[in-house]
């Protein structure tokens, strides 16, 4: 659907106040009248961070019925992931889908229809729950203004125009469902992912038919507001199914304050290792290894740190130190005796209190000289190398798990990798060039 406007035709004939006129009322006013034309609602309301959020939904009519709407800021609902997780489409229909028409969904309908994955039927009743979904949630808006332009035509569309009393009726159940369910701190943004420890069987729990559903799409990618779009069922049901999940600990619900706070503590244990990698040309061989190796630990060590500090605090926020510690150990450890099974001389590297300690492996060069000494550190720099990568993928797995907000930290990760990347091949092409002159001498 593509809105067409024609700003010098445009006319104003109705405005106001939400508090003084509402959405509902406004609607049936213009539906009762026959109006064709453009309804815009706007409205400003403050974010759980205290932060205004600007809002603004334009609804189509057209002789008195609803025949399109677009939100300013619409939620992301990657309906082809849905589907795949339904397992009502294969991966390689939907990644085909995807590479030709994105993921608008309008045109991701129209490519379902076409394949014959669904019906027609289905993609008008779609199209007509995202409406209805979107009204639902202006309806919510306690303040803001709203305008209805008169000369504003819309571009065919394949939904049937909707009746304005259904729309609003189903809107209203949508909205009285939130009140009824009651679902303690979740609203309609909140995302729930697999917890990876479940042990037991899920059809022991006695979960509804609605909770399964929930919790085959509770990914971590998508909050509630689309896990309701995929199953075509309120957000308010969702949202309790999701409370049923979490108390059966099946799922938690992701905390985007606390995952801004973790993309800030590993982009600030980064920038530390980072200012330790600075190239001197008057250091020998020995002494920029050892300081590569330094640069590794000191990430491996700021991960581990940050790892100690924020690892599920949601789930268990009243762990004590000594239990924090414990279940780090339990996750690093195995890393770390791999690591020393396959390079034996960092065998002398301990791991207590969470933190990795290498000292004796940076005073190796009280005791050696030369190749050995080189040989020696080059052998550990490909321990560390190992191990740092290793950690922050055991770390990232643990606390973030696959969302959006993974790929962010993985940028941060990869920009910073590079370096260490760049660095340990700089020193192996090093190693090789000056291979023949330790085989003469």
């Amino acid at each position: 659907m593509r809105r067409i406007m024609n700003p010098q035709q445009q006319e104003k004939i109705l405005g106001g106040d939400l508090e003084t006129l509402g959405l509902q009322a406004t609607l049936k006013m213009l539906s009762l009248g026959g109006k064709t034309g453009q309804l815009s609602v706007a409205a400003t309301h403050d974010n759980s961070d205290g932060r205004p959020t600007h809002e603004r939904l334009d609804i189509y009519l057209k002789k008195g019925s609803i025949v399109a709407l677009h939100a300013s800021d619409p939620g992301q609902i990657d309906l082809l992931e849905i589907l795949r997780l339904m397992r009502r489409i294969h991966r390689k229909d939907a990644q085909e889908i995807r590479e030709r028409v994105g993921n608008s969904l309008p045109y991701v309908l129209a490519a379902l229809v076409e394949r014959g994955i669904i019906t027609p039927g289905e993609q008008q009743q779609r199209m007509e729950f995202a409406i209805i979904q979107e009204i639902a949630r202006a309806m919510r808006w306690e303040r803001g203004t709203f305008e209805f332009h008169n000369q504003v035509t819309v571009a065919d569309s394949a939904m049937v125009p909707l009746s304005v009393d259904h729309v609003l009726l189903e809107a209203i159940r949508m909205v009285d469902e939130w009140a009824k369910v009651n679902p303690g701190g979740l609203t309609r943004y909140s995302t729930p992912r697999w917890l990876p420890d479940f042990n037991g069987d899920v059809q022991n729990l006695g979960l509804s038919r609605e909770d399964v559903s929930v919790l085959f799409l509770a990914n971590g990618q998508m909050p509630v507001y689309a896990i309701a779009y995929g199953l075509l069922t309120s957000e308010a049901i969702v949202a309790h199914s999701v409370e049923m999940l979490v108390s059966h600990h099946l799922v938690e619900v992701v905390n985007d304050q606390l995952e801004r706070q973790l993309e800030q503590s590993i982009s600030n244990a980064l920038t530390v290792s980072r200012n330790q990698l600075k190239s001197d040309p008057r250091l020998s061989p020995e002494q920029r290894l050892q300081m590569l190796i330094h640069t590794m630990g000191t990430c491996i060590n700021k991960l581990l740190s940050h790892h100690s500090t924020f690892a599920r605090a949601l789930r268990n926020s009243n762990q004590s130190q000594a239990a924090t510690y414990m279940q780090l150990e339990m996750a690093f450890l195995p890393l770390l005796r791999r690591a020393q099974r396959e390079y034996p001389i960092i065998e002398a590297v301990t791991f207590h209190d969470g933190q990795l300690d290498y000292h004796e492996l940076m005073e190796l060069y009280k005791l050696v000289r030369g190749d050995q000494l080189e040989a020696f550190y080059w052998e550990a720099a490909q321990a560390f190398h190992k191990l740092m990568h290793e950690t922050f993928q055991m770390i990232i797995a643990d606390e973030i798990g696959p969302t959006r907000a993974s790929r962010r930290f993985n940028e941060l990760w990869e920009t910073f990798a590079q370096e260490i990347d760049s660095e340990m091949e700089r020193q192996r092409v090093r190693r090789i060039a000056n291979q023949p002159h330790r085989n003469a001498q």
